[in-house]
């Protein structure tokens, strides 16, 4: 049985973390979209789960609790694609050396 070659565990662990840091580049770069109440309020969210844009629409502006209502469905609707989004990117850039969702809580992200 073979020792692991300690030069090449280092080299891997290298890689490793470049990558991790290209794919928290490329988070912020992912935008997805979440829309409520036939697109009356649409929300915008990175791939870091930052809320980007809210957009309503004025002529809702006189019913508050609807608003309100339709703001939470729209920004939950962004924030589950942009997990989904943020999972297949690292899935993709990792190539299966880290689990996407252990990555995602590091990052304070996701569940």
């Amino acid at each position: 049985m073979s020792m692991p070659n300690l030069g090449d565990m280092m080299k891997q662990l290298k890689e490793a973390g470049e990558k991790m840091q290209d794919v928290q580049k490329q988070l912020d770069r992912l935008v997805a979209d979440g829309e409520a109440g036939g697109g009356m309020v649409r929300a915008k969210v990175s791939g870091r789960q930052k809320l980007l844009e809210l957009t309503i629409d004025p002529d809702i502006m006189d019913d508050v609790e609807m608003v309100q209502d339709l703001v939470v469905a729209a920004v939950n609707k962004a924030l589950e694609e942009s997990a989904k989004l943020a999972q297949a990117e690292i899935s993709r850039a990792a190539g299966g050396m880290i689990n996407p969702e252990d990555f995602l809580k590091n990052l304070n992200l996701g569940q």
